[in-house]
């Protein structure tokens, strides 16, 4: 749209014009205005359109990167596998309560069959039977703390026999209180040592040395 071509029409066109570009213009506007008004409202369309064809574009390539002669970028997306090559299964306790099993299996070792977790309790009573398929990681609570566990982890045969793949550590959940033993002995008095001091007789010579210093200074407090 030029202004040459908008000079040939007449006012009312012109205005008919304006108004269909939703162009504003105003009482007693001459025919030179109207023109200068009309070109100026079609010049901002036409850099608006570029503009949004120019965020169309970056949208959908993204942000480039400065490319550098000979040197050619690639991502690629790398995941840990699931099997590292070591069967194995891990016990470690978490608290007095819950214990914490993760294991690694090789996939051909089932068959599609499912995976099931085996834990004991005093080491050889069977405590729960956990269908675990499709997991490499399981939380099992205790009703009570200090408890030996190991666990087993396979599937069930065809007769019904549980098929060890991997057996785990032996662990004990610590527990959730103090020592009795603790708790019984006497205050203000020295608990014996359970075994002679590997120091022999450099650390009772630190005894005495210690129980004189503190009678010196007391005597000298008086």
């Amino acid at each position: 749209m030029k202004g040459k071509d908008l000079k040939a029409l007449s006012i009312s066109e012109l205005r008919r014009l304006a108004k269909s570009l939703n162009v504003s213009l105003t009482r007693g506007m001459t025919k030179d205005q109207i023109v200068v008004a009309v070109v100026a409202s079609a010049r901002s369309r036409a850099i608006s359109a570029t503009l949004k064809k120019k965020r169309r574009r970056t949208a959908v390539a993204g942000p480039s990167a400065p490319e550098r002669p000979g040197i050619q970028a690639t991502v690629q997306e790398e995941r840990l596998p699931l099997y590292s090559g070591i069967t194995k299964l891990v016990l470690m306790p978490r608290d007095p309560w819950w214990v914490f099993a993760y294991w690694e299996i090789d996939p051909a070792a089932l068959g599609g069959r499912a995976l099931i977790l085996r834990v004991y309790r005093k080491k050889d009573r069977l405590y729960a039977s956990i269908d675990v398929d499709g997991a490499t990681n399981w939380y099992i609570d205790f009703p009570e703390p200090g408890e030996t566990v190991r666990g087993e982890i396979g599937y069930m045969g065809p007769k019904g026999r549980f098929r060890i793949i991997a057996a785990s550590n032996t662990v004990k959940t610590p527990r959730a209180w103090p020592s009795a033993e603790a708790a019984m002995r006497p205050l203000g008095k020295k608990v014996p040592a359970a075994r002679p001091s590997p120091f022999g007789e450099a650390y009772a010579a630190y005894e005495r040395l210690g129980t004189f210093s503190r009678r010196e200074i007391t005597s000298r407090k008086q």
